[in-house]
């Protein structure tokens, strides 16, 4: 049988999602596969593309999504947080496309129907995205070293209003 992208990903995915990023080599993932690395350059072009399909898995459902600006940077920053070391790779993604991928469009568009300018609403959602990338990070390196995370949600919200004000 013939090695496939969606091959490629899904066992990227499930390696992401047991053991983390640190975890996820080109050598690991060819392993798991049962082919040489070279193998996968056919499918991905190289890991920061391999990031990206991922990040865009992890953040999927927010696709079409309607919603106030405030409930669609939660639902992302829920969706990242979901996964064991998402904010490192969504900010991957982010970096290389940073008003392509989601949820930057959709906050673009939210905030525009709210009545901002075009300009200051792409503006506006991209620093929603990069404060709820660096917020996910803090709790998750938080929770990696099993340090209190109970306040960050509350923190979180209070951040989104004061961007938002």
């Amino acid at each position: 049988m013939a090695l496939d992208r969606d091959q490629v990903v899904d066992a990227a995915w499930h390696i992401l999602r047991s053991y983390g990023l640190g975890d996820l080599s080109m050598r690991r993932l060819a392993r798991e596969l049962g082919v040489q690395p070279g193998a996968l350059y056919w499918h991905v072009a190289n890991k920061q593309e391999l990031l990206s399909v991922l990040a865009q898995r992890m953040v999927a459902p927010l696709t079409g999504s309607g919603g106030s600006p405030a409930q669609i940077i939660g639902a992302f920053r829920e969706m990242v947080l979901a996964v064991r070391d998402g904010a490192d790779v969504v900010s991957v993604a982010h970096a290389l496309d940073p008003e392509g991928m989601q949820p930057a469009p959709l906050l673009t568009s939210a905030l525009v129907r709210s009545g901002r300018d075009p300009q200051d609403a792409a503006t506006t959602a991209l620093t929603l995205v990069r404060f709820a990338l660096g917020a996910v990070t803090a709790q998750q390196t938080r929770e990696s070293m099993d340090l209190p995370t109970a306040t960050m949600a509350a923190e979180f919200e209070a951040g989104v209003r004061a961007i938002l004000a």
